[in-house]
This record gives C-alpha cells, structure tokens and sequence, in this order.
C-alpha cells in the first residue's frame, strides 16, 4: 500500500492565516459599506430635517394674525448661557394645541452643552409683563424640539418698506416685512432663510372702519368705489 502523505503543521498554520486575511478584508469592506451607508442616511436625515424646519417658519411667518407682535429677545439664564429667541404673539392658528388665542409662541435656540444649539418651540402668556414672560417661559413651558445639531443661529427683521436687516426688533418696531434666518449646522452645512411676512392692509369697504387684515400674496390693489358704481363681492 502506498503511504499517504498528510499536511504538515506548517501547511496549516499557513492556510489559516490565508484565511484570517481574507475574512479581514471582506469584514473591512462589509464595515465600510455600512459606515458609508449610515453616513448617507444620516445626511438625508439631517436635510429632511432642516427642510421641514424652515417649511414651518414660513407657514408661522405667512399665517401671523394681523394684530401680531414680534420680538427679537436674547436672554440669559442661569447656567445655559445666551438663547436667541422670536416671540410671536397671539399665536397662529394651526399652533393653538389646547392653549389660549391670546397666548405667544417663542422659538428658542437653546445651548445644548456641547457648544452648539437646539432650536426648539414654546409658549407662554402674552398677556403677563416681560418678566413674568421671561419665568413663564423659564420654569413652566414644555418645549418641543424643532432642529438639533445647529453650530451658529442668526435671527434678523426687517420693515417691509425700507428692507435694511436689523439684529434687534421689539415690540415697539411695528409688524416686520421680511424674516432672515442663518443657520450653520454641526455637520458643515451653511443656509440662508428668508421669510416673506405678508403686510397689513386697512379694509375701505365690506367691514368695519379701521379694521387690519394681512394682505394676501398676489392681492390686486382696487381702485376707491365711485358714486353709482355696483356692489363688489366681500
């Protein structure tokens, strides 16, 4: 019979680490085909989420009652440092979750420890004096998270009739025409935001004299009604 020869111990050990080399490759791409894939889900994430935040801003900006206010607050609170905050008041209609028609809404970008900020969504009672606001907002509002990861945030308004951007607005400033957002996200990302608001017009003829409705866009400007002229529809 003919001896047959088996591998040696050598020839194994050799064949083993052929084999530990390869697998190594193929979970080394495997890893990066999941990172990058990860990656891409997170970025379309991240601009889903940036897209439905500023679609928001503008349905708040467009749907300001006429008799709204704004307000461009920086303010301190004890152990978080500035928060940049827009308080609108009263507050639109498809925001009125339970609360009253009186109440205010403030958009907050709020340190979130880690060098950056959160904006996110509260309210509070207008009808209280700034500094009940301020402790109304501070201690008793539950806040609603809008957009994480935000690096850098530039509130600025501006009158609809001279459109100079200004870094403050009060109470006192008067209904602004236009909104102006800068955002710079943790991720890179740089974005520029303006926000139409529409303007106020007083209403000649189908109400009350001296009633402010906003102006629609698109609206066409009529002409005074002349003597014998028939009735326009409301």
């Amino acid at each position: 019979m003919r001896n047959r020869r088996g591998f040696t111990l050598f020839e194994i050990l050799i064949s083993i680490a052929i084999f530990m080399l390869l697998a190594g490759g193929i979970f080394a791409s495997v890893r990066a085909a999941f990172i990058a894939s990860a990656q891409v889900a997170g970025d379309q994430l991240d601009s889903e989420r940036l897209d439905a935040f500023q679609q928001l801003l503008r349905k708040v900006f467009l749907s300001l009652p006429g008799d709204a206010k704004v307000e461009l607050k920086l303010r301190q609170q004890a152990g978080r440092g500035d928060i940049i905050e827009v308080r609108l008041w009263p507050v639109p209609g498809f925001l009125q979750f339970g609360t009253s028609s009186n109440d205010g809404v403030a958009i907050s970008a709020q340190p979130d420890g880690t060098g950056g900020f959160r904006v996110m969504l509260g309210y509070f009672r207008s009808e209280d004096s700034p500094d009940e606001r301020n402790q109304w907002i501070e201690r008793e509002s539950d806040w609603l998270m809008l957009l994480p990861g935000v690096k850098q945030i530039r509130w600025r308004f501006a009158p609809a009739r001279n459109p100079v951007f200004s870094d403050t607005w009060n109470e006192q400033s008067g209904r602004p025409g236009l909104a102006e957002l800068t955002l710079e996200m943790k991720n890179g990302t740089a974005n520029v935001y303006q926000f139409w608001i529409p303007p106020l017009q007083r209403r000649s003829s189908g109400g009350a004299d001296g009633v402010v409705v906003p102006q629609q866009p698109g609206t066409p400007q009529q002409p005074p009604a002349q003597p014998g002229d028939p009735p326009r529809p409301e």
